[in-house]
């Protein structure tokens, strides 16, 4: 525990009386405007190493030698002071609370800016929320100049309001966590983890009666806060959000959490985040070099030279797009949306914008690297006007009034809209198509853990179920992994959708002179400025991005208990990339390249053909090769087949024999049962093309043997005597009877 003894207090005490007695003559505290400005104003005007001089801070007196120059030392407050505070009503506006920081590196902190910021909550409430600081002043003492820095808390009439009514009376606690200090307009929050408990009043702003102060402050330590190293990310699905031109996009950030505070609280459940809210104005994008290097001359400058693009390549303005006019002669009447300044131009480095991707830290710049984005090169060639005291305004078409200041919970969710139109064949033919649209409903808080991203069926799958861009897929799990390695768990904060807008464009140069101009049905010739040497390899985006992105404290709920945790990171800038239109054109080819490539193609072979015969011996061996190997394997291919035809066709001609076999058989029976029935002789039975003959258990007696002299009667007793229906007849052929 540190304490802060009545000492200091004294000090701002015998301050204050001073005011008293040269203001009203007496000690009598007014509560007029005037009194209360001029209290504060007198107090706020005496230095701050005077105010610290003969205090006592932690237990210990102020003395200059305890706070040397440290080059690598860190700032720190090393007071939090709750002025005049009163529970009368007519006296609480001289109420006011003040910082004292200890700056061991000597920078000059940035003075005019809102973006020195103290990070505190106050009495019950679980929340934290940030403050602007005021600059009052910083020690001029030599040897000392800038070592101790002196800020007023900036409260709105609603905050103020807000902290005496919530403040205990009898005692007053705020909770510093942590405070935000601008250097060359790069902001750093450094931790504080301090419980600032004040009892009792100044003399004249508690009881009327009393003859004396009572005034008296306890500093206690916490370290009950979370230090976040945060990244961003995005998602745009791939088709549209229903409107030409646009989709959706979804904003997130990811950072880990120890595991020990999880298992002690529970899950994370709300994140507590502010940031700012701006629409950039269009960013240019061509894949031509030199259409780029023509744009870059009169970014920022106005309208000039003879350059120019447009939505549509006979340079009509189109309803809700944009029309870029560079050109000193041209004749045209303009529009709402013409642009009057090129604020941004980029090269797409794969020289074809149809296909590339605009990094987001071309826009805001890349910390690992150190290398500045385009909103600080741009404001620092142009400057003007500024954007939360950092960027040129003309930077941005729109930009909300205030920060947004929101908590998110887990039971939040975000939902986006994918149309994407299909051709097949035919509907290419008759130039219609078919749209498929579908939605993405995903949580506001997800973990994540490396066996999501090991089981997941490829990059773009994981990409698509945890809605992060692929371009930040790598940076992503090599995060995880080594949180994993920390014994930290990794969360998935969305926090805003918004709206991305890309067109493709014409781009090309005006020229004066003679040219062919279509007016209806008739084309004639013109004399006059045209648009020519055109073509589409460029587009035009817009998207709204987050200044100043910070998290305040995050809630953990475990067993129905919510504990809420603040948070130390410095606040961010973040952008998504800019992507290439939904839909593009590729532009016509080079009819003179095309020739040319022909005719040296042509010379080539012909060379080949009279100097390096083997080469082409070898040549067409190698490209011949290829081919033999596809013949015999298409022979192969056709033996196999040869073969299993041939055994179902011997497997058919069995199973025919066998079903002939059968169905003798059955006719046998058949015919052998009817003549059982009709008591009648056996006869043949016609099965296919043969008469057979039934089959016999016993032949027939033979009949007696003609021998010696035959007499006629002899032939007709011996034709007599035989059984004719037991003679075996030779089978014979069916169709001969």
């Amino acid at each position: 525990m540190k304490a802060i003894t009545k000492r200091f207090l004294y000090v701002l005490l015998i301050t204050v009386l001073c005011i008293v007695t040269v203001l009203c003559g007496q000690g009598n505290l007014s509560a007029s405007a005037d009194s209360t400005d001029s209290v504060q104003s007198v107090y706020e005007s005496t230095n701050v190493l005077n105010n610290l001089k003969g205090s006592t801070i932690g237990g210990k007196e102020f003395d200059l030698a305890d706070y040397p120059h440290n080059s690598k030392g860190k700032p720190q407050v090393i007071s939090f002071i709750e002025f005049c505070y009163s529970y009368y009503a007519e006296k609480q506006a001289d109420y006011a609370l003040y910082v004292y920081v200890y700056n061991p590196q000597d920078v000059a902190f940035d003075m005019s800016t809102d973006r020195n910021k103290i990070q505190f909550t106050y009495g019950s409430k679980p929340s934290y929320s940030k403050y602007v600081l005021e600059f009052i002043n910083y020690s001029t003492e030599a040897g000392y100049e800038g070592r101790f820095w002196k800020f007023k808390v900036r409260l709105s009439d609603e905050q103020r309001t807000a902290i005496l009514r919530e403040v205990d009376e009898a005692n007053r606690i705020y909770k510093i966590s942590g405070i935000e200090l601008s250097v060359k307009n790069k902001v750093t929050e450094y931790p504080c983890g301090q419980t600032y408990s004040y009892k009792g009043y100044a003399l004249g702003y508690g009881s009327e009666l009393a003859q004396s102060d009572t005034l008296s402050c306890n500093v206690d330590g916490f370290d009950k806060y979370l230090s976040l190293d945060v990244r961003s990310t995005y998602y745009r699905p791939k088709g549209s959000n229903g409107s030409a031109n646009k989709q959706d996009t979804l904003h997130s950030v990811y950072f880990s959490v120890p595991n020990t505070i999880i298992d002690e609280y529970g899950e994370m459940t709300a994140v507590h985040a502010t940031w700012l809210n701006a629409y950039t104005a269009p960013i240019f994008v061509s894949g031509n070099k030199g259409y780029y290097d023509e744009f870059m001359k009169v970014v920022g400058k106005g309208v000039s030279g003879d350059y120019a693009f447009h939505t549509n390549g006979e340079g009509r303005y189109w309803g809700g797009f944009y029309f870029v006019k560079y050109s000193h002669g041209y004749n045209y009447s303009g529009t709402e949306n013409d642009l009057s300044k090129l604020k941004y131009a980029f090269y797409a480095e794969n020289g074809d914008a149809d296909t590339y991707t605009l990094p987001a830290e071309l826009l805001i710049g890349d910390s690992k690297s150190g290398k500045k984005g385009w909103f600080e090169t741009y404001t620092a060639n142009f400057g003007g006007a500024k954007i939360n005291n950092r960027y040129s305004a003309e930077l941005f078409d729109k930009v909300d009034s205030d920060f947004t200041d929101i908590t998110i919970t887990d039971k939040d969710t975000f939902k986006l809209t994918s149309v994407i139109s299909s051709q097949n064949l035919w509907q290419k033919i008759w130039g219609t198509s078919t749209s498929y649209t579908n939605t993405y409903n995903m949580s506001a808080i997800q973990k994540v853990t490396m066996d999501d991203i090991d089981n997941a069926m490829s990059t773009t799958a994981f990409c698509d179920d945890f809605f992060i861009a692929e371009t930040d897929y790598s940076d992503f799990r090599d995060y995880v992994k080594t949180a994993k390695n920390k014994k930290e768990t990794v969360y998935l904060f969305r926090y805003y959708q918004s709206e991305y807008f890309a067109v493709e464009l014409v781009e090309g140069k005006y020229k004066t002179g003679l040219h062919m101009e279509t007016i209806g049905d008739l084309t004639r010739p013109v004399y006059g400025t045209y648009f020519t040497d055109t073509d589409t390899n460029a587009y035009l985006c817009q998207m709204w991005v987050q200044l100043d992105f910070d998290i305040i404290d995050l809630t953990f709920t475990k067993n129905g208990v919510e504990t809420v945790i603040p948070v130390i990171m410095s606040p961010m800038d973040i952008a998504a990339d800019g992507t290439p239109p939904l839909v593009t054109t590729k532009d016509k080819p080079n009819i003179l390249a095309i020739i040319l490539g022909i005719l040296i193609a042509i010379i080539i072979i012909w060379l080949l053909l009279k100097f390096c015969p083997s080469i082409i011996f070898v040549a067409g061996k190698i490209i011949v090769l290829p081919f033999k190997a596809i013949g015999m394997l298409f022979k192969s291919i056709g033996n196999s087949i040869k073969r299993r035809k041939e055994k179902r066709e011997l497997k058919k001609r069995e199973q025919i024999e066998k079903e002939v076999k059968v169905e003798k058989k059955r006719r046998r029976r058949s015919e052998e049962r009817k003549r059982k029935r009709n008591k009648e002789p056996s006869d043949g039975v016609w099965t296919d093309n043969l008469y057979e003959e039934p089959k016999r258990k016993h032949k027939s007696p033979k009949p007696p043997e003609l021998k010696g002299n035959v007499k006629p009667e002899d032939v007709d007793a011996y034709l007599d005597s035989i059984d004719w229906d037991s003679v075996e007849w030779e089978k014979l052929d069916g169709r001969n009877g």
